[in-house]
């Protein structure tokens, strides 16, 4: 976990958020449940179930992909998780509470998530649907395209 205190005050903040999600729908409090949350609410990337469980096989109390799966799908129905599809054949998923929002563009060939913010792109966004006759509740924005120096792409530098 990084020793910034906002970030630890955002942590304590999501797992409060979580638990009483839990409670709120009669669901147990398990370690697994906590464990996986914390590791998820401690770390500011974006990850993959297969990348999570790969962060978690070291651990003393085993978790299996299909319990990961439901932590994150009960993570999602709470809004405390934000599920993304990149483009691949899996998901992504970044943990929201206390983040701004922003939107994303991905690297087709190496898989970098660069996060971003555009003023210009949110007015637009509303302008638009104001004149089409809608509130915008929510949106996602992601960019697909390929590094624009291939020899350094992460794709490259991987092989």
């Amino acid at each position: 976990m990084q020793n910034d205190p906002i970030a630890n005050d955002d942590t304590k903040k999501e797992m409060l958020a979580f638990e009483e999600y839990l409670k709120e729908k009669g669901l147990k409090i398990t370690n697994q449940r906590l464990l996986v949350a914390q590791k998820i609410f401690s770390s500011h990337n974006h990850f993959t179930a297969e990348g999570l469980l790969d962060e978690l096989k070291d651990n003393k109390d085993r978790i299996s992909k299909a319990t990961i799966y439901r932590i994150l799908a009960i993570m999602v129905e709470a809004g405390l998780l934000e599920e993304h599809d990149f483009g691949k054949d899996y998901k992504y998923y970044e943990h929201i509470i206390g983040h701004e929002h922003h939107d994303h563009i991905i690297c087709m060939q190496c898989g970098r998530i660069v996060e971003f913010i555009d003023e210009r792109i949110e007015e637009l966004q509303n302008k638009a649907a104001s004149e089409n006759g809608f509130t915008i509740t929510g949106h996602s924005l992601n960019i697909f395209g390929n590094c624009l120096n291939f020899a350094t792409c992460e794709h490259k530098i991987k092989k």
